[in-house]
């Protein structure tokens, strides 16, 4: 007789790792499959930002891990000759959402925790070294088919969902048979990782040299250097491989290294695209990270994107799994996350196009208009599409709250995997505060007059959060409430008596 679990989860990088922790939290029985021995060795991603930091700070391992990164002060853009043209500053202080702005990290070292995390739960099984051959859905579940590739046995799995983290690849994706958008990207570029085997000084800032003789991009950690250069046309990808070539590149880029200075881990030609996948569900089926799209890695965005896909998927899993939602809560997975990831592929487009321009009068336009206009080259600041809430992009709504610290503790800490009403002081009258206290499921904030701050952007007392710290309804008064919780009513199964 097959496993029988919750959700089963294809690939076990970084998102595949992230869901399953989500997912394990709120009690559901979750199975990974992995064609990997292990943590693949080599650092891909090496960017993530304060958002990404509070999914992992909900899994409970963002304070260790912090202490394995290095900050990132921003990103700058210099011209051939190395001259500023802008500057996106980031970093420094903690911000809003509690952590500092940006972080570069090991990649190995984030997979480690992730797994270390999951070690031990009784409601969590992994299975490494199985190449996944046959995935089929019926009305009642999915049947996963592996082979362990070490005995060659066959095994099955039973599953209520299967999500596809299996990569560019993704077999679950084209078992779903989604076709792409394509944001019209398509460009092969060199990739190299170096191991430096000495503090070699750099500033921590980005860099993306806007060459028209080559454009160039570096960046990295102080475990993991990171150098990108556009391949030229009629250059060929076994010649850009080459050690000695790719050393010419490094000692000659704007951020140059001798090659007594460090080693080379992994060096690589990827052809970066700006795909969308078009349905990321068909029934039990799920997508999620580069199995559901794929962006250049101009914003450092690309794994952040896949860390979403998994704080917006795991909690409505769960609702689902427990039943305190219908199977449709899972619709909103696609339209609140492709739109959102498709700004911030839009948003990476546009900044390799800054770089990657060769016509000489279009690059004395863009160098003005970067120095005069700093502001209008700004990161994206998405909000989720249409999906659970019926207003978002209003007041704030579908974008991500602040997380103040109340009385020593961080508002997402006790939060939790839940609903949450954050009110001003004096929101509710004292018998319906304890109404709403008895409400399973909803958890009640009340900011002092010090954090009431945070709720001036929503022009409000009150707000509704989400489980992923989304904004999903802003309340204007006490008397708007009922109708609020009405909206939730079926997701949270609960009934709130007001006087």
């Amino acid at each position: 007789m097959p496993q029988e679990f919750d959700v089963v989860i294809v690939g076990y990088g970084p998102v595949g790792a992230t869901l399953a922790n989500l997912l394990v939290q709120q009690g559901a029985r979750v199975a990974v499959l992995e064609k990997e021995s292990g943590v693949y060795h080599l650092a891909r991603a090496g960017h993530l930002d304060a958002e990404v930091m509070r999914v992992l700070q909900s899994i409970g391992i963002a304070d260790e891990f912090e202490q394995q990164t290095s900050q990132t002060l921003g990103m700058r853009f210099v011209d051939a000759d190395g001259k500023v043209l802008m500057e996106w500053k980031r970093g420094g202080a903690r911000g809003p959402n509690g952590w500092v702005s940006d972080y570069m990290f090991y990649q190995p070292t984030l997979e480690k925790l992730l797994r270390k995390k999951l070690g031990g739960a009784p409601n969590f099984q992994e299975f490494l070294l199985h190449d996944v051959y046959a995935v089929e859905q019926d009305g009642s579940g999915v049947t996963v088919r592996a082979e362990d590739t070490v005995s060659n046995q066959l095994i099955e799995l039973r599953a209520r969902y299967v999500v596809g983290c299996d990569g560019a690849r993704s077999l679950v994706r084209r078992l779903i048979g989604t076709e792409h958008t394509d944001l019209g990207f398509k460009q092969r570029w060199l990739v190299v990782n170096v191991k430096p085997s000495r503090n070699m000084g750099f500033e921590p800032v980005s860099i993306q040299h806007c060459n028209p003789a080559r454009p160039a991009y570096a960046s990295g950690s102080s475990q993991s250097l990171r150098w990108e250069f556009m391949v030229l046309p009629g250059e060929s990808t076994h010649d850009m491989l080459q050690h000695e070539n790719v050393w010419n590149l490094i000692e000659q880029s704007v951020r140059p290294m001798r090659r007594e200075d460090g080693e080379i881990t992994r060096v690589a030609v990827y052809t970066f695209e700006s795909l969308v996948a078009k349905q990321w569900r068909a029934g039990r089926l799920l997508i999620a990270g580069d199995a559901a799209h794929r962006m250049p890695p101009f914003l450092g965005q690309g794994m952040c994107a896949g860390m979403r896909d998994a704080s917006n998927l795991g909690w409505k899993l769960a609702a689902v799994l427990q039943g305190r939602a219908q199977e449709n809560l899972l619709d909103t997975y696609t339209s609140e996350r492709s739109r959102h990831v498709t700004e911030f592929t839009l948003g990476a487009i546009e900044a390799g196009r800054f770089i990657q321009m060769d016509d000489p009068q279009q690059v004395q336009a863009r160098m003005r208009d970067m120095r005069d206009n700093p502001k209008s080259y700004a990161p994206p600041s998405p909000h989720l599409g249409a999906g659970l809430s019926a207003h978002h992009g209003e007041a704030g709504i579908g974008r991500q709250f602040t997380q103040p610290t109340i009385n020593g503790q961080r508002l997402d800490d006790l939060v939790g995997h839940r609903f949450a009403l954050i009110i001003r002081k004096g929101f509710l009258k004292p018998e319906q505060g304890a109404s709403m206290a008895s409400c399973a499921g909803l958890k009640i904030i009340e900011l002092a007059d010090e954090q009431a701050s945070a709720l001036d952007p929503y022009g409000a007392p009150a707000i509704m959060l989400r489980p992923d710290r989304y904004v999903h309804a802003v309340v204007p008064e006490a008397a708007s409430l009922p109708a609020a919780l009405d909206g939730l009513g079926a997701l949270l199964q609960v009934e709130a008596e007001f006087a």
